[in-house]
Formats: C-alpha cells, structure tokens, sequence
C-alpha cells in the first residue's frame, strides 16, 4: 500500500513581467574618481586629516611634486596604510631636461653661456646649487679638441646657471687655444 503525501488540482506557474523598466539616470551619486593635485613639495607634509590644498582625499588620489629637490616631478599616490593614510611615490613623470645648440664666442681657449634655469626647471622653490646639474657637451669644431667647463656658484634662486669652458684645439701638429665662434650642444638635467 503506497501513502499519498501531496494531492492538488491546481499548479501554479511564475514567470518574469511582461515589462522592466530599467532607470539609469536617477539614483544617489557614487564616490568621485581619482583626483590629480600638482603642487610644490612633499605631499605627506602638505596633508592634514585628509586634506591637502582645500580639497578631501580619498584613497588613489594622485599627487605631482613639481619642487625640485627630493621627489621632484614624482607621481604620489594616496594610499591606506597600517598607521593612516599616505602619500607614496609611484612614478617619476619628467626629469627637467635641457638640450640646445648655443653658439659661444671663444677667445684665448675661454668661452661661456648663461642658461636662465628656468630653462631647465620651473617652480623653484629651493635653492639650487651648480652640483645639482648633470652638464653634457660637444664643441663643434672640425679638428680634434681636448676641453673642460666649469659651473659658477649660483647666486639667487631661480636665475642662471652659467657655464665656463675651456678648450684647446689640435692645428697643424700643435695644440692651440681654441678661438672664434663655435657651437656647443648642450644636454642639461637637473639632479636630486
């Protein structure tokens, strides 16, 4: 003998509705995306509870240093850590390059340039000494020379680097100082 356990007349079949309406321009706003702040220094020391400059961090903000000096022309970002928030650099964008042909006039086998270092590098706010540039040069001439330069003490923040050269030039079995108007390529980069 077998036990019914489930005796009905009437099934019930549930289906999706005939419409969805599907709303996309309601609804509560969602976070904002990564916000890119430029500034001079070490964001670290420019934030505070979250802040930096009037705005409010949130985690993957991005921060560029364009102070020279330590973290010059790095990318930082805001990132959670074990003690609290922080800035952490993640990639240097742009080292302040220069490269230009000066034409210099050389007399007795001396010549010199003045480069304004705003050529090289903007938003100074630090000192900067000679030992901060990495100089690399060519005389052009079509005989063989043997040279040095030298950097003078910069004198004021923001205003030139100026550049001594030195240079002798093999003539006819003999060196000579080198004289007359010559072209020096120029490649400066600014160091940490």
């Amino acid at each position: 003998m077998v036990d019914v356990l489930l005796n009905t007349e009437d099934v019930v079949v549930l289906g999706p509705p005939e419409l969805v309406d599907v709303l996309v321009d309601i609804g509560p706003q969602g976070i904002r995306g990564s916000r890119i702040i430029v500034g001079s220094g070490e964001p670290n020391s420019l934030t505070t509870n979250g802040v930096i400059f009037g705005q409010t961090l949130i985690l993957n903000d991005v921060y560029i240093n364009t102070s020279p000096g330590a973290g010059y022309a790095y990318m930082s970002q805001y990132v959670s850590s074990p003690g609290g928030n922080t800035w952490v650099e993640i990639l240097r964008i742009s080292p302040a390059i220069y490269s230009s042909i000066q034409s210099a006039s050389f007399t007795d086998g001396f010549a010199s340039l003045t480069i304004p270092i705003t050529s090289i590098v903007t938003g100074i706010s630090s000192p900067l000494e000679a030992f901060n540039f990495n100089i690399q040069y060519q005389i052009s001439t079509t005989n063989p020379i043997s040279s040095s330069f030298q950097v003078q003490p910069i004198s004021e923040t923001g205003t030139n680097l100026i550049i001594i050269f030195n240079a002798i030039e093999y003539v006819s079995d003999s060196w000579s100082a080198l004289e007359g108007e010559k072209d020096i390529h120029l490649f400066i980069s600014l160091m940490q």
